[in-house]
C-alpha cells in the first residue's frame, strides 16, 4: 500500500474496527429516548429523530466505497422500552426512510417534468415571436432556463440522490442493538 492509503487506514481505525473491507462502528446513546422524535404520531409506532440516521450516513461518507459497514449500536438505558421494541422502532424507521425517499422522488421528478413541458410551451412561443427581437430573446432565454431547471431537477438530483442511497444501503451488513 501506498503512503497515503496507509494513512487513510490508519485514520479510519482511530473511528472503526476494521477486518478486511468490513469496518465496525460503535454506536453509544444514553438513552432511546433521545433517538426518539416525541412531536410525531399516535403513539402506535415511535419516528427517530435525525440523529441516528445523521450518524450512520457520516459514518457512510467516511468510509471508501468497497467498505460494508457493521453497526453496533449500545444504549446505556432503554427507559420504557423493550430492546424488542427499540429494534422494531428501528427497522419500521428505515422503512420510512425508504418511503419517504421514494416519494420525494416522485416528486421531483414530477416538479421537473411540468418545468419542462413550461420551458418547452415558452421556447415555442419564442419562436412565434421571433420578429420583436427583445421578446424573442427574453422569452427563449426564460423557456431554456425552464427547461435547464426541470431538467436538473427530474433527472440529474434524483440520480445523486438515488446513487447516496443506494451507497447507503449496499454498505451497512448488519446492525445489532444491545443494552450497554
Amino acid at each position: 500500500m501506498g503512503k497515503r492509503k496507509d494513512f487513510k487506514m490508519q485514520l479510519l481505525q482511530n473511528y472503526f474496527s476494521i477486518e478486511g473491507n468490513v469496518a465496525t462502528l460503535q454506536l453509544v446513546y444514553d438513552t432511546f429516548s433521545e433517538l426518539i422524535n416525541p412531536n410525531f404520531g399516535d403513539g402506535n409506532i415511535e419516528k427517530l429523530n435525525d440523529k441516528l440516521f445523521s450518524d450512520i450516513g457520516e459514518a457512510v461518507s467516511l468510509l471508501p466505497s468497497k467498505f460494508k459497514l457493521n453497526l453496533h449500536i449500545l444504549i446505556k438505558d432503554f427507559g420504557d422500552y423493550t430492546q424488542n421494541e427499540c429494534e422494531k422502532i428501528i427497522r419500521q424507521n428505515v422503512y420510512l426512510a425508504a418511503y419517504r425517499t421514494l416519494k420525494e422522488n416522485r416528486r421531483k421528478l414530477l416538479s421537473g417534468g411540468s418545468l419542462i413541458l413550461t420551458g418547452a410551451a415558452i421556447l415555442i412561443l419564442s419562436y412565434l415571436l421571433r420578429n420583436h427581437e427583445l421578446w424573442f430573446d427574453l422569452i427563449n432565454i426564460s423557456g431554456t432556463l425552464f427547461v435547464w431547471e426541470g431538467v436538473n431537477m427530474a433527472f440529474l438530483e434524483r440520480s445523486l440522490e438515488n446513487r447516496a442511497t443506494r451507497k447507503l444501503a449496499r454498505a451497512i451488513k448488519n446492525i445489532t442493538l444491545e443494552k450497554a
